[in-house]
């Protein structure tokens, strides 16, 4: 369909009203190399032709639909209520533009304002932001909070985070200058190195970042180290997938400042890599340095509940060099969809949800020590995710693994050479036994 409103004759009309003879005549002020020469584009298809072809090329990817999906480190395979997608894909939330203005905008305002109710929660802290991009960005902001809170100028992080994440404060931080140092694992060790992380605070360190779970899977007491980090005078950020504090103990109990990361498991689609909802909650201490949007509650000039945005500290609505963030436009979706998949779900069923996910964990954990294809299967706490080290190479089994229908997780190779025959393996509610039982022989098989 031709969607150029304008018909040959007017356009020819307002070329003579402006005295050009043509379209061209409108860049011929610009230099011939700088000009595009043409592109050399196939004939254009009909809208029927335009389907079968988007057709054939989105049968070339495999998705979860069609392979049980053991893979997680970041991104996981929850079941998610139809009725999420179903609220979601309302107009009004589908297409909504930031809500400015609050005497037109009250339910899209009312849901944003209980998804932080919500988060802040889950993470046992004051207060709830809405949203940012990813998890990785996510702590990249948390760690600009905590630099601006402290005037100090580094940074400290567990080596057993997600290596994206490490890779995008690095990159982010880099710029101004701060140092970024990472406290690596001790030897052959999955846990994060709890002791050395909170001796890394001095007395110039900003915060310390923590994986609760960490990039391995596993968990640790953060309250300890909270601690020492707090005498250091520095900031501890809890990086937390939240979809695990429907049954651990949340981040805010043990101590920490702030908790951040990625929220994808609460039920927005993997959806082959994005659009996924970072997000970041801390203490009432720090709520002036959050990025993002707040929303608030008060009441209106009749005295009826109301919501606005409130605190608003980005970059469109303050002086850009003191502002908080730049995350723009309606970037809320995903967190509107995690307040669906929540208000579904419930308190319980989150429990419920999570205690299915440890316990079949706990069932391939147990299937895998001693099967054949299997050197060792590490000892340390988890939720539903960890290592597990191949007697071949990582990419060999996890290829059998493929051939059988399965995607088995994730080649630790690929970010250590030193763990090329390691596999980080997760396990969600929606696994069967009977895809255990087939993950396992599919390794025997090897």
């Amino acid at each position: 369909m031709n969607c150029i409103p304008h018909t040959d004759a007017e356009r020819a009309e307002m070329l003579t009203a402006i005295g050009a003879r043509s379209l061209d005549d409108l860049f011929s002020h610009l230099p011939p190399e700088v000009r595009c020469p043409g592109l050399d584009l196939p004939p254009g298809l009909s809208e029927m032709e335009v389907q079968a072809e988007l057709g054939r090329l989105a049968a070339r990817n495999r998705s979860t639909a069609e392979l049980p999906c053991f893979l997680g480190a970041g991104a996981y395979d929850h079941h998610i209520p139809p009725a999420v997608f179903e609220l979601a894909s309302r107009g009004e939330l589908y297409t909504a533009y930031t809500p400015y203005q609050p005497e037109i905008s009250q339910g899209v305002l009312q849901l944003i304002y209980e998804y932080q109710s919500m988060m802040a929660t889950l993470t046992g802290l004051d207060v709830a932001n809405a949203s940012l991009y990813e998890g990785g960005t996510a702590l990249l902001e948390a760690c600009l909070m905590a630099l601006h809170q402290t005037g100090r100028n580094s940074v400290v992080l567990d080596g057993t985070l997600h290596p994206h994440y490490i890779e995008t404060v690095r990159t982010g931080l880099a710029a101004m200058k701060v140092e970024v140092r990472v406290v690596p694992v001790l030897g052959d060790a999955y846990e994060s190195p709890m002791t050395e992380l909170a001796w890394a605070a001095e007395e110039n360190t900003a915060c310390v970042a923590v994986g609760y779970p960490n990039f391995y899977g596993a968990l640790g007491d953060l309250s300890p180290a909270a601690e020492l980090v707090h005498k250091a005078g520095a900031l501890l950020l809890a990086v937390a997938n939240p979809f695990t504090l429907g049954l651990l103990k949340p981040p805010g109990a043990m101590g920490a400042d702030i908790a951040c990361g990625e929220a994808q498991s609460l039920g927005v689609p993997l959806s082959f890599g994005g659009p996924y909802l970072g997000y970041v909650a801390c203490t009432k201490a720090l709520v002036r340095r959050i990025p993002g949007r707040l929303v608030g509650q008060s009441v209106d000039t009749q005295g009826r509940r109301a919501f606005t945005l409130t605190l608003q500290a980005r970059e469109q609505h303050i002086r850009r060099e003191k502002a908080t963030s730049n995350i723009c436009s309606n970037q809320a979706l995903c967190a509107i969809m995690a307040h669906f998949y929540m208000s579904c779900l419930g308190r319980a069923g989150l429990k419920r949800a999570g205690e299915l996910c440890v316990s079949k964990a706990d069932l391939l954990r147990r299937k895998l020590k001693g099967a054949k294809g299997v050197k060792a299967v590490p000892e340390y706490p988890v939720f539903h995710e960890f290592v597990y080290e191949t007697e071949k190479p990582a990419t060999e089994a996890l290829a059998a693994l493929l051939k059988a229908g399965l995607l088995g997780g994730l080649d630790l190779g690929r970010y250590d050479a030193a763990r090329n025959h390691q596999v980080l393996v997760c396990v969600t509610e929606k696994r069967t036994e009977d895809e255990i039982e087939r993950y396992v022989k599919a390794l025997s098989d090897l």
